[in-house]
C-alpha cells in the first residue's frame, strides 16, 4: 500500500507540471495506455518482491492522468464536481465487480487493464485543447508552497483516514460484521460520494472545506463509539459527506485560483498519495500500540488539526488571491 501511494504521489506531481507545459491529449494517452500495460503485468507478480514492484510502476502510471483530466474539463467548461463524482461510482462499481469475482485476482488484474485499454481507445477520439502559456519556470516549487494552506491540512485529515481505513475491516470483523455486511459497508461511501459530489456546483468552496472538516472529525468519532456495526453506517454516510465536500472544494479553489492548474490538481492527488503513505503506517502502529477505536479518535484530532490549519492558512490564501 505504501509503496503504491509513494509512487502515485511522485508521478502525480511530475506530470501535473508536464500538464501545464505540454499537451494534454498527449499525457492522457501515454497515461492510459501505460496504465493498462500496468495493472496487466501484476498478473505476473509471484511473492512480495516482484508484487512491490509491480505495485509500484502501477501506482506511477495512476498518478499520470489526474490532473491533466481535471484541466480537460476545467478549460471545457464542464463541472468539475460531477467530473470527480464519476471516480466515485467507479470504485462503487470497482467494489461491487472485487465482491463477485472473488479470490481469482488474476481476473481482477486482466479486468483492470481492460478497463483502461477501452478508455485508452476512448481518448483516442478527444480533442487537443488550447490554454494559456505560462510565465513560471518548469522546477519551481511556488506552487506547491503558495497552497501549502490548502494542501497540508487535506494531507492531515486524509492521513487519519487512511490510518482507520487500513484496519477497517478487521473493526468490522470485530464489531461482529460478515463478509457480506463488511462489503456493503463499504460501498456506501463511493456510493454517497457519488451522489453528492455532483450537486456541488452552487456551493461556495471554502464553505464546503470548512464542513468537510468538521464533518470528518465527527464521523470519525462516531467509528470510535459503534458498539455494533450496523452503528458504523450513519458513519460512513458521514464520512462520505465529508469527503465529497472537501474532495471537490479543496480541488476547485485551487484550479479556480492558480495559473498552472494542472501542477496544482496533480498536487492534490500527490497529497492523497502522501497520506497514503503515512496513514497506512500511523494505522499499524498505532492500532497495535492502542486499538482501533483509538485510531479513529486519531483520525478525528487530525481533521481538527487540518481545519484549524485551513483556518489560519487556508483563508488567507483565499482573500490573497481571491
Amino acid at each position: 500500500m505504501s509503496i503504491y501511494s509513494a509512487a502515485i504521489l511522485l508521478s502525480s506531481f511530475i506530470f501535473g507540471r508536464l500538464g501545464d507545459f505540454h499537451n494534454l491529449r498527449t499525457i492522457l494517452l501515454g497515461g492510459l495506455g501505460f496504465s493498462s500495460v500496468a495493472f496487466f503485468l501484476q498478473i505476473f507478480a509471484n511473492d512480495p518482491g516482484s508484487l512491490m514492484l509491480s505495485r509500484a510502476f502501477t501506482g506511477f502510471t495512476v498518478g499520470i492522468c489526474p490532473g491533466a483530466l481535471i484541466m480537460y474539463v476545467y478549460y471545457q467548461k464542464k463541472s468539475l464536481g460531477r467530473f470527480i463524482s464519476l471516480g466515485s461510482l467507479g470504485w462503487l462499481a470497482g467494489f461491487l465487480l472485487a465482491g463477485l469475482i472473488g479470490k481469482k485476482m488474476n481476473i481482477l488484474f486482466l479486468l483492470s487493464a481492460t478497463f483502461y485499454l477501452l478508455c485508452f481507445l476512448k481518448a483516442l477520439k478527444l480533442k487537443s485543447v488550447l490554454k494559456p502559456r505560462l510565465g513560471v519556470s518548469y522546477f519551481s516549487l511556488n506552487t506547491l508552497l503558495k497552497n501549502s494552506g490548502i494542501y497540508f491540512p487535506l494531507f492531515l485529515r486524509h492521513t487519519g483516514a487512511l490510518g482507520v481505513w487500513a484496519f477497517y475491516p478487521l473493526y468490522l470483523k470485530q464489531l461482529g460484521a460478515s463478509a457480506f455486511w463488511i462489503g456493503f459497508i463499504y460501498a456506501i461511501n463511493p456510493a454517497i460520494q457519488f451522489l453528492i459530489m455532483c450537486r456541488l456546483d452552487s456551493f461556495e468552496n471554502r464553505k464546503l472545506i470548512y464542513a468537510g472538516y468538521l464533518i470528518s472529525a465527527i464521523g470519525f468519532v462516531s467509528y470510535a463509539l459503534a458498539p455494533f456495526y450496523l452503528y458504523i453506517i450513519p458513519s460512513m454516510f458521514l464520512v462520505a459527506c465529508a469527503w465529497s465536500f472537501l474532495y471537490v472544494g479543496s480541488t476547485r479553489q485551487v484550479v479556480e485560483l492558480n495559473p498552472d492548474k494542472a501542477t496544482v490538481a496533480g498536487l492534490i492527488n500527490s497529497m492523497i498519495g502522501a497520506a497514503g503513505v503515512a496513514g497506512a503506517l500511523l494505522g499499524g502502529v498505532s492500532s497495535q500500540l492502542f486499538g482501533f477505536r483509538e485510531t479513529a479518535l486519531g483520525a478525528a484530532f487530525l481533521a481538527i488539526s487540518g481545519l484549524l490549519f485551513y483556518k489560519i492558512f487556508g483563508d488567507n490564501f483565499n482573500t490573497e488571491n481571491g
